[in-house]
């Protein structure tokens, strides 16, 4: 063991919240991707849109005068139109999830190789113990 332990622990690298690490580096417009993306991405969401389709296409076949008969073409659309501002939200909030990832990822490479550092000072004063 070094002969200050308490300097030596002091000087030991001390792991960090990487999630407060993360949420503090989202700017604005990061942050409602991310809000967006988890509202888009609940089950919430789907029940949402599967009644809208649904809904839709049942009044559209029981009204006398449907203002977009089968095959429901203006319906199409506006699905399209949905797809078309969600799917370039979708990839943001995946480079926002990959930056997260990679901190995850760095916070835990350091912190195995502290560990490491650790037992290998712990196995050599062990070692030097037993002479």
């Amino acid at each position: 063991m070094p002969d200050n332990l308490p300097a030596y622990l002091k000087n030991r690298r001390v792991p960090e919240d990487v999630n407060l690490k993360h949420k503090s580096r989202l700017k604005l417009h990061d942050k409602v991707a991310v809000t967006v993306t988890a509202a888009i991405g609940s089950m919430y969401a789907v029940y949402f849109f599967m009644l809208f389709v649904f809904g839709w296409m049942l009044f559209q076949a029981i009204t006398d005068r449907p203002f977009d008969p089968f095959p429901f073409v203006f319906l199409i659309f506006i699905t399209n139109v949905v797809q078309l501002f969600l799917l370039p939200l979708i990839m943001v909030a995946q480079n926002i999830q990959s930056r997260h990832a990679e901190l995850r990822a760095e916070e835990e490479y350091q912190t195995t190789k502290t560990i490491h550092q650790d037992i290998e000072t712990i196995l050599t004063t062990l070692s030097s113990l037993k002479k």
